[in-house]
């Protein structure tokens, strides 16, 4: 498969006095009503962090400071090779707020297991409880 069809994202494990933040898709879109940690694409000579912090600034209009890579998982889509890179965030400035979900809610992190979740990110989701 060529690089032209693969597409690199970056997702955010927002952590906050022990409780994990979770997003739920608009209903537009692939994948509507599932709960994911927010992220994005990574645009042309961007860096992962660097995506990352845009995309929360663009989705839940905070400022994070990028910490700890957690894992990587890639899916098939379509025609599509989807790498999803995991990133833990413990420290930003404003509240998260769901300027494109449809919901935000702070979990504790095992609980997580019990929200219809995007099926790449279950498997972000047991690395980091395996940290």
């Amino acid at each position: 498969m060529s690089n032209t069809n693969e597409l690199e994202v970056v997702a955010a494990m927002i952590v906050r006095d022990g409780m994990l933040l979770l997003a739920q898709r608009g209903p537009q879109g692939d994948q509507s009503g599932l709960w994911e940690f927010p992220g994005g694409k990574v645009d042309a000579g961007e860096s992962q962090p660097q995506a990352l912090k845009r995309e929360l600034m663009e989705e839940l209009a905070i400022d994070a400071v990028i910490g700890d890579y957690i894992a990587s998982e890639s899916r098939v889509v379509g025609e599509r090779k989807i790498n999803l890179h995991a990133w833990l965030v413990t420290d930003f400035t404003g509240e998260p707020t769901a300027l494109c979900h449809q919901s935000l809610v702070w979990v504790e992190p095992p609980e997580a297991f019990s929200f219809a979740l995007a099926p790449a990110d279950i498997p972000l989701l047991e690395a980091y409880l395996q940290r």
